[in-house]
């Protein structure tokens, strides 16, 4: 199994909508997104959230609410509506090649192409949370939004294992370490 790389590009139409939605400003939006939509009761909705972007493995689903991209999350849907013009307009133009998906139950499936990558970039994901939690305004002190940063990777790495280089490559991207 492969790891699918923010901003990778391709000429499958999968690997095209990695590119398309699992880019650095797409994950960020989805991310913000899905943490703010998850359902009362998630022990904590940005760790969760996280956890299932990392651990899910990619497969490409429209629904009548938006695009379902992990397989059996459904309850982790990006709308329509919260989607950009790149984003729309891809979709569009994908679903104009009928060979590359199917119907099935009021649902549009992509085709996986085979040997393509199948997860979503760990180092990608980390740094698409901790990027967003340094730019909020929520607390006025970074050193406060840097320690709310911590909290979530400790909490990712106590379920999600995380290889020292992504460590190493986060902290330098994200902290100057």
């Amino acid at each position: 199994m492969a790891n699918a790389a923010c901003g990778t590009t391709g000429i499958s139409s999968q690997d095209s909508m990695i590119s398309v939605f699992f880019d650095t400003d797409g994950i960020q939006r989805m991310l913000t997104f899905l943490c703010n939509a998850r359902l009362p009761g998630n022990w904590d909705p940005v760790t969760s959230t996280v956890v299932d972007m990392l651990t899910g493995r990619l497969q490409f689903c429209l629904t009548s609410e938006g695009l379902c991209p992990f397989r059996g999350k459904a309850d982790m849907v990006f709308p329509y509506h919260m989607m950009n013009q790149r984003q729309k307009n891809f979709l569009r133009d994908a679903l104009s090649v009928r060979s590359s998906y199917c119907v099935c139950n009021d649902a549009v499936v992509f085709h996986p192409a085979s040997g393509l990558m199948d997860r979503l970039d760990h180092l990608c994901v980390l740094e698409g949370v901790c990027s967003r939690i340094l730019a909020s305004n929520i607390h006025e002190e970074h050193r406060v939004r840097v320690g709310v940063c911590n909290i979530i990777l400790q909490r990712v790495q106590s379920v999600v294992p995380i290889s020292r280089q992504v460590q190493q490559k986060l902290n330098t991207v994200l902290f100057g370490l």
